[in-house]
């Protein structure tokens, strides 16, 4: 009868999330939920995508911020391109149960603040995918499923085209080359595309963002062997700059950009060196991680559970943005314009300012600007955008011809520009 009504459940959800927004990775209760990491077990920085039928795995790792086992279960969601519920019913894309409980979990040890870490393997021994696609991950209390925790979003690719591609800091668009321009082949192998212009869907990411993905881009030559998308407009990215980092792995000595450790019951704070704006700079190369993050520190084994939690000080020094709002941005905010990453002008020190709890660790991040009324971040107002910048793409190529279901990812490719190229 449970796992009936756990189907039933699904699908009456289902049913009423067809009309709604696209999923994105994103923690609905921040004060509670922190540190969601979405990646392959055992690897740093790495996309959310494995491949169909191999022994690949993503991991979804969060902690619960209080030291009591909350029983958390999930349920798993395909979608099409653009993240939407896909038509396809749980039988078709799916083998195995929704409103399974996450059950690796483990309580924080040696830390000031106590929390729990919960860890979730997929695919399992219970859970197997069927079909190729985006996969949502929506996690919730066991006793009370209508409410969501999280989502977790990542992809399953099923390998059945080559790609070929390159940055340049040469674009249609400026002179002062603060772009980058995107060029690239589908190389088609054995694997039939008789109508490319409407078959295919192309969805191109910088750095992880979503605010600014790549929807619409079409070939530019098609030949026996490839399509070609070569100097295409909409495959134009501002090219910004290298990402801030920051370190704190103990409170026994500051860490990279770190100004002073403190305590005050009951927790620990850090006061980040000020920033400044650096768009009126020249460029300067640094081996950032294209804001990525990870949990570590000092003298422990397993940063899951023994790193500890600090409230960290962000401060930008710059003028208020009357036309718009600065957000901190980077995998550690899920890359979202939300209150969380939102920064306050504070007109007493005329500075901007933020306060987060965040767990000991190696942190990238970035200041956008993103004028009122509008989705996208602005890499230009206060990073600036220079063409030597080096950015991690990723390239999601789709199927879908005319009479299909559902859009098939059948091939993914993870490449850098310019200075990585």
């Amino acid at each position: 009868m449970k796992k009936i009504y756990y189907l039933l459940f699904s699908c009456i959800c289902l049913y009423g999330m067809n009309a709604q927004e696209s999923y994105q990775t994103e923690i609905f209760k921040p004060k509670r939920i922190k540190t969601l990491q979405v990646k392959q077990p055992d690897e740093i920085f790495t996309v959310p995508v494995i491949t169909l039928g191999t022994d690949e795995q993503i991991e979804i790792n969060f902690d619960d911020m209080t030291p009591n086992y909350e029983r958390y279960a999930y349920s798993i969601i395909h979608c099409d391109a653009d993240w939407k519920p896909s038509s396809l019913s749980q039988l078709e894309y799916l083998q195995g149960f929704q409103g399974l409980t996450i059950d690796d979990f483990a309580s924080s040890f040696n830390t000031t603040v106590q929390y729990t870490n919960y860890r979730l393997l997929l695919p399992n021994d219970d859970i197997q995918f069927k079909v190729s696609g985006n996969y949502v991950v929506r996690v919730y209390r066991e006793d009370a499923p209508d409410e969501t925790i999280l989502t977790a979003c990542f992809s399953v690719v099923e390998p059945q085209v080559d790609i070929l591609a390159e940055v340049s800091g040469n674009t249609l668009i400026d002179s002062y080359r603060s772009h980058q321009q995107l060029n690239f082949s589908i190389l088609k192998k054995n694997f039939q595309i008789t109508y490319p212009q409407t078959d295919l869907k192309i969805r191109v990411t910088q750095n992880n963002r979503t605010d600014n993905i790549v929807t619409e881009a079409h070939p530019t030559a098609i030949l026996n062997d490839r399509i070609v998308y070569e100097n295409n407009r909409s495959l134009i990215f501002p090219a910004g700059n290298e990402y801030r980092r920051m370190e704190f792995l103990t409170n026994r000595y500051n860490g990279m950009r770190v100004e002073r450790i403190s305590y005050f019951n009951p927790y620990y704070h850090v006061d980040l060196v000020i920033d400044n704006p650096s768009n009126l700079a020249t460029y300067e190369y640094d081996q950032d991680q294209n804001g990525r993050f990870y949990p570590a520190c000092s003298r422990c084994n397993d940063p899951d559970i023994e790193a500890d939690y600090y409230i960290v000080h962000f401060t930008l020094a710059m003028p208020e943005a009357k036309q718009g709002k600065i957000y901190l941005n980077g995998d550690f905010v899920q890359n979202l314009f939300t209150p969380e990453s939102e920064m306050i002008y504070n007109p007493e020190s005329q500075q901007y300012e933020k306060a987060l709890l965040m767990k000991q660790g190696n942190y990238n991040y970035q200041y956008l600007y993103v004028p009122n009324g509008q989705a996208k971040g602005n890499t230009a107002g206060v990073e600036g955008d220079f063409h030597e910048t080096e950015n991690e793409y990723t390239l999601y190529i789709y199927y879908r011809p005319m009479g299909a279901r559902y859009d098939r990812l059948i091939g993914c490719r993870q490449f850098r520009g310019e200075n990585g190229q």
